[in-house]
């Protein structure tokens, strides 16, 4: 699934449980809680497995900050965390789904 499909899916779920309990509310019937729970469960694994973070082009690297956890494109590793200061920079490799600080 492309990025913009995935988030057309989302958007489309989310407001038809939306429309679903709008009627459901004026309607005075009940919902189904394990499938509203079940729908909900779904769209929070397509949102956790969206990357949140685009490579830029031009082979830049990216680097995160032990400390605050910033991630910072550059072409060469900066000496300082622009949004802390700290010295503390390791290779952030963005394929992977959760990127973890440190260096190995």
């Amino acid at each position: 699934m492309d990025e913009t499909g995935g988030q057309n899916e989302l958007n489309s779920r989310i407001d038809a449980m939306i429309q679903r309990l709008i009627e459901a509310d004026q309607g005075g019937s009940g919902i189904e809680p394990m499938k509203l729970a079940h729908e909900l469960g779904e769209i929070k694994m397509l949102l956790a497995r969206r990357k949140t973070i685009r490579p830029r082009p031009g082979g830049e690297g990216h680097w995160r900050c032990e400390a605050c956890g910033t991630i910072t494109h550059a072409s060469a590793k900066p000496e300082r965390c622009p949004e802390c200061g700290e010295a503390q920079l390791w290779p952030a490799d963005l394929a992977q789904p959760n990127v973890e600080s440190g260096a190995g």
